[in-house]
């Protein structure tokens, strides 16, 4: 646990750098890409709400007493989780954060490629060598990260300008049939939230020590607030250019080549933030392993993804980690909840069945290619969680009487 209280500011890197990092970009990029060039406001607003909804409520778990428990998720887990659905969440962020660390490199990498005319596999192996010192080097990476992610946001206002679309990138009225819209929302808002869930779960490892709610909303707003302004600019250029791949538009004849050394000194912030989760992941299945192993174990395997340019599948993966993840988030709230009341019966765990059958269905749905299946499975643990507070109260209820 941390000694001593902290500020938004001194947890502020690692925030704007996800809502900075060029992931973003791609997602507007992606999702305007299926819109004509467009992102519908809709999309924007509910994926706005839901993602700082996601992130205050699972955030708010590291914040000092009393707001919260000061605690990161790897000591939270085990309060809140049976052993065996503890092991496995666990297992599951350590992967996501491999994963998280291949597609920022593999970004980044890409870029650096662009820039230099060497493979991306060269790239790739570049950017991460250089990552995996500044995190072998100890010390306080905040810093580093704030200053990377000013790169980021001068790369968000180059491409605004200097790659600007035809007409504006909002359209508040979505165009094609009401059928076809409803489901390319559904998917809009599954990418929103696949963008986020993992960090969003993971968020105490980044709120721990913080003063209060005050300090988490800064925190929230510096985070979303740029990711949904990037993935602005991000539809902007997918209509300005035709393309989603960001790196090969910045890269081509008409492109704006310089960018991309912005995009690979972005992707720093997000990546250093993915490793720092991923450490505590790791060292719950090896306390013993050192901390220089445990990053190898995050850094090696991601180097890999990096290589295959697993960046370029970014919707299809959110939407896969946007099926799974998120619905833990409503039952541990609700349990955090209880718990800061104090109510009788002392401290529970999270029953498995109140978040696993939402997860089963948002996954089941999303093999399958149902657009709405990231909501659903949310929806579905929500509704469990209120049915089973609901049905707590009653039984308390006849109990008293």
């Amino acid at each position: 646990m941390t000694a001593s209280a902290r500020t938004w500011r001194g947890a502020a890197g690692a925030w704007l750098g996800i809502g900075t990092a060029p992931g973003a970009l791609v997602l507007g990029a992606q999702i305007g890409e299926r819109h004509d060039g467009t992102l519908p406001l809709v999309a924007l607003v509910i994926g706005g709400v839901v993602m700082c909804a996601l992130l205050a409520a699972q955030g708010r778990r590291g914040l000092r007493p009393p707001a919260g428990e000061n605690a990161t998720l790897s000591e939270l887990s085990p309060r809140y989780l049976p052993p065996v659905t503890d092991r496995v969440v666990t297992g599951l962020l350590g992967l996501a954060m491999i994963g998280w660390f291949g597609f920022n490199v593999g970004l980044g990498g890409g870029a650096v490629a662009a820039l230099t005319g060497l493979p991306d596999v060269a790239g790739a192996l570049a950017l991460s060598v250089l990552i995996a010192a500044v995190l072998l080097s100890g010390g306080r990476w905040n810093g580093l990260a704030v200053v990377t992610t000013l790169t980021a946001i001068v790369l968000i206002a180059l491409v605004a300008v200097r790659l600007p679309p035809p007409a504006s990138p909002i359209s508040v009225v979505p165009s094609g049939a009401p059928r076809d819209v409803g489901a390319a929302l559904a998917v809009d808002l599954a990418g929103y939230i696949g963008y986020v869930s993992v960090f969003a779960v993971r968020a105490p490892d980044f709120t721990v020590g913080l003063r209060g709610r005050g300090d988490l909303w800064w925190c929230v707003g510096l985070l979303v607030g740029p990711a949904l302004a990037a993935s602005v600019v991000g539809a902007g250029l997918a209509a300005a250019s035709g393309s989603s791949d960001v790196v090969a538009v910045l890269a081509g004849p008409e492109g704006l080549p310089v960018a991309n050394l912005f995009v690979a000194v972005s992707v720093i912030a997000p990546t250093l933030s993915a490793v720092h989760s991923g450490v505590f992941a790791a060292r719950r299945f090896a306390a013993r392993l050192p901390y220089a192993a445990t990053v190898l174990v995050i850094a090696v395997p991601g180097t890999v993804l990096a290589s295959l340019r697993v960046d370029r599948l970014l919707l299809s993966w959110l939407t896969l980690l946007a099926a799974t993840l998120p619905a833990l988030i409503p039952p541990m709230t609700a349990e955090a909840v209880r718990r800061r009341r104090g109510h009788r019966g002392g401290r529970r765990r999270v029953s498995t069945w109140l978040w696993a059958p939402g997860a089963a269905l948002a996954l089941a749905l999303t093999l399958a290619g149902y657009a709405a299946a990231a909501p659903a499975g949310l929806a579905l643990s929500l509704l469990a969680t209120v049915a089973h507070g609901a049905f707590g109260a009653f039984r308390a209820e006849q109990r008293a009487r």
